[in-house]
């Protein structure tokens, strides 16, 4: 199992190609994966991107790795897609790639839809459409019945600081 971790130096990361291989591998171990004792109750659940923190943010993360990994969130939720059953048309399946902190990134599946709909900002909150495409400006691919929204909002660090950040949502958004 590939595992998440924080990287606590700013040493240079090894085996870059070794560690995109593990998250390609870890996408496709959901090919053919639904997992069957989500409850309605539940509402949602989640799986993070596996990788060390400095893979996707900081000054050694590249737009090529960054962009590796966002496909792989893709294909991931995508396999899911695919594998999901007629008894849980029901439920939603999105990848959400979160910009410049894409460490927080996740493949999410919502059972209920009030849920998928209210855990999505709408606009006019303090969130906004971008005017951009994220699959256009990396290059991603988006399989058939995928969709992409891209927003944009105000965030504050630990500073009081305030910073723009993104997230995207691959799948099945509204």
């Amino acid at each position: 199992m590939t595992m998440r971790r924080l990287a606590l130096s700013n040493k240079k990361i090894r085996n870059i190609p070794r560690r995109l291989k593990a998250l390609a591998a870890w996408s496709c171990r959901f090919e053919g994966y639904f997992p069957d004792d989500l409850t309605l109750d539940q509402k949602y659940s989640n799986w993070k991107i596996p990788v060390i923190t400095t893979l996707v943010e900081g000054k050694q993360a590249t737009a090529a790795i960054r962009k590796e990994c966002a496909q792989q969130m893709i294909n991931a939720a995508n396999h899911m897609l695919q594998a999901r059953p007629e008894n849980a048309i029901d439920c939603r399946v999105v990848a959400v790639i979160c910009l410049p902190e894409m460490f927080i990134s996740e493949i999410c599946i919502y059972t209920d839809l009030e849920y998928h709909r209210g855990h999505i900002p709408s606009l006019g909150s303090e969130h906004c459409l971008t005017d951009k495409s994220l699959a256009v400006e990396w290059g991603l691919t988006l399989p058939n019945g995928m969709k992409e929204r891209g927003l944009r909002y105000t965030s504050e660090d630990s500073d009081g600081q305030s910073y723009e950040a993104e997230q995207w949502y691959f799948g099945e958004v509204d």
